[in-house]
């Protein structure tokens, strides 16, 4: 009888405790509170510069590796 007990006992803790476990306590914030602001025209010319970087970054490494690969099966 008290093995039986202490088995129940034991799986109801398991069940509450895995419960609890996969419970969310946090509520993600609602989309609509937050409000953006617009980025200056500063911000905006800092990032198409970045992106115009690394865009030219991009091209001379994809050049580089076409003159490697040329060169190589030229030899």
């Amino acid at each position: 009888m008290v093995r039986n007990m202490l088995w129940f006992l034991g799986a109801a803790l398991g069940l509450i405790g895995g419960l609890l476990l996969g419970y969310q306590w946090g509520q993600p914030a609602d989309a609509s509170i937050v409000k953006a602001l617009p980025a200056s025209l500063e911000m905006m010319q800092l990032l198409r510069d970045e992106h115009r970087l690394i865009a030219n970054m991009l091209e001379l490494r994809i050049a580089s590796e076409k003159k490697l690969a040329y060169g190589e099966a030229r030899d």
